[in-house]
């Protein structure tokens, strides 16, 4: 057999034994809902630079990251048939990859972050913002925290695994397993939702379980709330974003200790994303200054 649908589902079946289930799970989908219907009965031999362009100039409703996903998983099939040597050429390596057309973050002002912790009245969502805004975790780490992880002595943050709907698992990469300090104005929070109950994890259900994702969160009270409050609408995740842009624009930290606390592996996305958002803050920039006085 050399159509397309065999060797995706022979890359499916490798990549099963080799990547979280989350990862998996992603790949399933783009291979059943956007490469099958475009390539699945095409002899593989058949497929061209040319259609890969077709297809990819097609997709008009994500942006140039998703673009690169798709065309990744494409690759990786196509690599299976090279590999048996049915054919001569990975036809994706002559497609050049579209634009990374990075959306520009908006972060929380001050004044916001505070409406917005302020407005809830229930424990672990307010729990879950002083984590969020004071140490910039992902909402996965956040909800995998053990009471072992919490230092009060060293007052520190340990990170070591995260939660999702598809269970437990290692942080996202190896340099997201990090010690972050727990400052001042988060050690109330921590102190008041470690000694609340009993159980291993330091967010649980009503039902004495640990949560498994932050859905809860987001549509019982983050969309609400910020409805109320008048803000425009952003991710819950850019409290991760308000988190790295105050640190790095109060000087609180440098760009490598900025990468560090958020578990990148080097500087590279803190320059990227958040100092070039910083680099419009040009107009506070004192000019009467003298260098070389």
């Amino acid at each position: 057999m050399s159509k397309f649908n065999h060797y995706s589902s022979l890359f499916l079946e490798f990549k099963k034994h080799e990547l979280k289930f989350s990862t998996f799970d992603k790949y399933t989908n783009i291979v059943r809902d956007r490469l099958n219907p475009f390539f699945g009965e095409m002899e593989v031999n058949q497929i061209k630079p040319s259609d890969v362009k077709r297809w990819l100039y097609a997709i008009t409703d994500v942006g140039g990251k998703s673009k690169q996903i798709f065309l990744g998983v494409l690759s990786g099939i196509l690599q299976e048939a090279l590999y048996d040597e049915v054919i001569e050429k990975n036809p994706v390596r002559m497609v050049r990859p579209p634009k990374n057309d990075k959306n520009r973050i908006k972060p929380f002002t001050a004044d916001e972050v505070n409406q917005i912790m302020n407005l809830t009245s229930n424990d672990n969502y307010r729990y879950y913002l002083a984590i969020a805004f004071y140490t910039g975790m992902r909402s996965g780490e956040i909800i995998a925290l053990k009471k072992s992880d919490i230092d009060f002595e060293k007052r520190i943050i340990s990170v070591k695994r995260t939660r999702s709907r598809f269970g437990e698992s290692t942080p996202k990469t190896r340099t997201s397993i990090r010690n972050i300090p727990i400052i001042e104005l988060l050690m109330p929070y921590i102190s008041d939702l470690y000694f609340t109950h009993e159980h291993e994890y330091l967010f649980v259900t009503q039902y004495n379980k640990p949560y498994n994702t932050t859905n809860v969160f987001q549509e019982k009270f983050w969309k609400p709330s910020l409805k109320e409050l008048g803000i425009e609408y952003r991710r819950p995740y850019n409290a991760r974003h308000t988190y790295a842009t105050n640190m790095l624009y109060n000087n609180l930290v440098t760009p490598v200790q900025l990468a560090q606390l958020l578990g990148h592996a080097n500087t590279q996305m803190v320059f990227d994303v958040y100092v070039n958002y910083l680099d419009s803050f040009n107009n506070d920039f004192d000019r009467s200054i003298n260098i070389y006085k």
